[in-house]
Order: structure tokens, then C-alpha cells, then sequence
């Protein structure tokens, strides 16, 4: 069996053997086009028949052909699951899913809404996407894509074609774009935690408003979903501790009175969630509603 998270910039594998052990959690940089991904993905699989493959895919995705992947428009249209199959021994039954549907079930099984099952994971990256478990399954949707967050709207936002008011308002992006140019949101997070100085204290600001704006659309979710717990994915949850408090603050300012007080975590796993819920997924026992 082989679970696989296919990222904006790269691939991560890892298998169950045999014998029931598992291989660790390897990486490698995402490819630049179809042929060269299908060699990556044949590579990452353990030697001898591989009778399962789960692909985690960030974007829109049907069971075998990817839709929309705005990171990597080359997959658009392709037969990725049959032609991902022929490559590998024992032509294995191969299902595609979204990524943060399949790091939600990581977390769930290994990380951290681990014994919960009523849970919301929200990824905040380069955009804004998330997934839902409810009853201990993985909600998938009509169209596969249940969870997409980024298209909450969010006050003084206007959704683009492609972009959601609250992936304008709270992305990894968007964070950028307020450290100004010629930087990035990690040095607007450095700035943020220097104790004292004018600068320090405009990082201080501009981190809470944006922070803020991310509570509010997870305190929406909470409101309509009633989860246990709130898991917060992505590259920008390893700076959770910078921005928790004003995060949970509009969280509780703005969620309905049941859910004002919901656990809002940082991921446990970090970039190992897609992998390992990928490889959970290929346990036929993993049902998506």
C-alpha cells in the first residue's frame, strides 16, 4: 500500500510493507510536468506488487482524474489513477483525493484530533483550503471538494475567479503582502515577536488584524459545523504560538454560543499528515460521505 500527498512544490510517500511495518515519510521536489510526475510517483513505491494507492491532489479531483489544480494546471484532465496504475506492479487500484481531506484523516489517526471524531481541519498556506470529518468519516461533498474554506467571504474582501474572500484576507499570501515588499510573512512573524520597537509593535498590529480575520472565518465553520476540535495545517501553523491568542480571541468573539469555546490547535504532524492519511485512506475501511 502506498500514500502519496502531492503538494505546490513537492511529493511526499510512504508505504505499508508487507509485514505491516512502515517505511518512513520520505520527500521529493514536485515535478514540472505529467511524464515527470508519473516517474516520481512510480519511484516512491516499495518494490514487488503494490496492491493499494491513495493521492492526495490540492485542488478539485474526482476518484481518478484530477479537475482543477491551480498549483499544477498540467494535471487538469488527466488520467492520472489508470495511467499511475499501469506503471506499477500489480496494477493497483489507485483513488485520488483532495490533500486536505486525506491530512485531516492523518491527524485523526496519528496526530492531533486523534480520538475525535467530529473534527475541522483548516490549512492556511499559500491559499486557505480545509477538510471535515464527521461520524469518524471524511465528508467529501457532491464534487469531492467539501471544506474549501478559502471561499468563506470575509468583511471588506472581494472573491476573485479563482481566490475566495477569506484566502484574500488570511492566506500565506496575504501575509506576504502586509510584510510589504521584498519580504515575506515569516520576517512580518519575526518582527512581530522582538520585544519592543516601532517596528515590532506595527508587526504586532498587522499579525492580529490578520489573524483576526482567519478566527473569524474559522469561528463561521465552527458555528456550522459544531467540530470537537479546530486543526490548523499548512506551512504558517509552525508560527501558531505568534498569533494563537488574537486568532482565539476572534474565534470566541464571533462563533455561535455552543461552539465559541472550541479547541483551536496547531497539527501535529506537520508535513507528514497528507502522507500518512493518504496511506490510511487505502484501508478500505475508510469510508468517504
Amino acid at each position: 500500500m502506498l500514500g502519496v500527498d502531492v503538494g505546490g512544490t513537492s511529493v511526499r510517500a510512504v508505504a505499508r510493507l508487507a509485514d505491516g511495518s512502515r517505511t518512513p515519510v520520505v520527500s521529493r521536489p514536485v515535478p514540472r510536468s505529467y511524464p515527470e510526475l508519473l516517474d516520481v510517483l512510480a519511484g516512491l513505491a516499495p518494490p514487488g506488487p503494490v496492491r493499494s494507492v491513495v493521492v492526495g491532489l490540492p485542488g478539485a479531483t474526482g476518484t481518478t482524474v484530477p479537475r482543477w489544480i491551480p498549483a499544477l494546471s498540467w494535471l487538469d484532465g488527466r488520467p492520472l489513477a489508470a495511467d499511475l496504475a499501469a506503471r506499477l506492479a500489480g496494477t493497483p487500484d489507485v483513488v485520488l483525493r483532495n490533500d486536505a481531506q486525506v491530512a485531516l484523516l492523518g491527524e485523526a489517526r496519528e496526530g492531533a484530533a486523534l480520538g475525535r471524531t467530529d473534527a475541522v481541519l483548516v490549512s492556511v498556506g499559500t491559499g486557505v483550503g480545509g477538510a471535515i470529518m464527521l461520524g469518524g468519516r471524511i465528508v467529501g461533498g457532491a464534487t469531492g471538494t467539501a471544506g474549501a474554506f478559502g471561499w468563506l467571504p470575509s468583511a471588506g474582501v472581494t472573491a476573485t475567479t479563482d481566490h475566495g474572500a477569506l484566502e484574500l484576507a488570511a492566506s500565506g499570501r496575504a501575509l506576504d503582502r502586509l510584510a510589504g515588499p521584498g519580504r515575506a510573512g515569516s520576517d512580518l512573524v519575526a518582527d512581530a515577536r522582538a520585544d519592543d520597537g516601532t517596528d515590532a509593535r506595527a508587526a504586532r498590529r498587522a499579525l492580529d488584524d490578520w489573524a483576526a480575520a482567519l478566527g473569524r472565518g474559522i469561528a463561521a465553520v465552527a458555528s456550522v459545523l459544531d467540530p470537537e476540535i479546530v486543526v490548523l495545517a499548512g506551512g504558517l501553523c509552525e508560527a501558531f504560538d505568534a498569533y494563537a491568542e488574537p486568532l482565539r480571541a476572534a474565534v470566541r468573539a464571533g462563533a455561535s454560543p455552543a461552539t465559541r469555546n472550541v479547541a483551536v490547535v496547531p497539527a501535529r504532524l506537520g508535513g507528514r499528515a497528507g502522507a500518512i492519511g493518504a496511506l490510511c485512506a487505502t484501508d478500505p475501511r475508510e469510508v468517504w460521505t
